[in-house]
């Protein structure tokens, strides 16, 4: 994966994190090609809180079997676009069935290799956020989308285990299925249950490797110790309060989705979209 591809890939995201600010040409053509349910007024925040919480409960205990696999894909993608952007070449992403993975870049720096090593586990907590805040700004259909075409980029290019492209295509698929058939409200709560899967997914596999720092392993802890020779725990400790962090983070912001659209209603991003476009004509 080239950097240009992989800086297109991260500028959605970074957008996301900033809250989704209108962009005079971006916003606009969204508007004009997302359908009108973005727009509308919102819903009491309980079922939102709800989905938060659901999406938390699937990230433990027994179905974390199957849902770890979503905060993995998120911490190779992490470290593979990561590298990208520096500079970096991404030969392949392994997602195991045991929900370990691994990404294989190659390139020079030990700057590069430092910072896209540490980005793994915080990949899935911003990532988590990113999506809650595209959801608050009631971007929820553009924002789902966006993951389908990354899943989809990302499959094609680097994804190189069975097991891998097995992950991203039920993914994929089902994010594919959101954005054809379901309304917003549907999406937006979808969104935010994978944002409870990611955010507590993220803090618990960093716990993990915090279980694992005096033993042998090949985690990103010990990798940045050898290269640093700071002490293991250092770096682990670091990676599970980043996590928490993120996860208050998204804890934190006000969950409220779009309803269906009312043609009273003009509030929703789209509208305001809308009337960007018709100033700049």
């Amino acid at each position: 994966m080239g950097f240009l591809l992989a800086l297109l890939v991260l500028a959605p995201l970074i957008w996301a994190l900033l809250g989704a600010p209108d962009v005079p040409t971006v916003t606009p053509w969204l508007a004009h090609h997302l359908p009108e349910q973005t727009a509308g007024s919102p819903v009491a925040p309980v079922p939102t809180m709800l989905a938060l919480a659901v999406g938390m409960g699937l990230a433990m205990g027994r179905p974390r079997r199957s849902t770890v696999h979503v905060s993995t894909v998120a911490h190779e993608f992490g470290h593979g676009l990561t590298a990208a952007v520096l500079g970096g070449r991404v030969e392949r992403i392994v997602v195991r069935p045991d929900g370990s993975g691994s990404a294989h870049t190659s390139g020079r720096g030990g700057v590069r290799r430092f910072v896209s090593c540490g980005v793994g586990y915080l990949s899935p907590g911003l990532l988590a956020l990113a999506s809650v805040r595209a959801v608050e700004s009631g971007w929820a259909v553009a924002w789902l989308g966006y993951l389908v075409a990354v899943l989809a980029v990302m499959l094609v290019l680097v994804v190189r285990s069975w097991w891998g492209v097995l992950v991203a295509l039920v993914l994929a698929g089902s994010g594919w299925a959101l954005v054809q058939l379901a309304p917003a409200t549907v999406v937006s709560l979808a969104l935010i249950i994978l944002t409870g899967v990611l955010a507590a997914g993220g803090v618990l596999d960093a716990l993990d490797q915090w279980r694992a720092r005096r033993g042998p392993s090949e985690s990103d802890a010990h990798t940045l110790a050898s290269m640093t020779g700071l002490p293991t725990g250092f770096f682990a400790g670091l990676h599970v309060l980043a996590a928490l962090a993120l996860a208050l983070a998204v804890a934190a912001v006000p969950l409220t989705v779009l309803q269906e659209p009312t043609t009273a209603d003009a509030a929703g991003p789209t509208a305001r979209a809308l009337e960007l476009a018709a100033g700049h004509r």
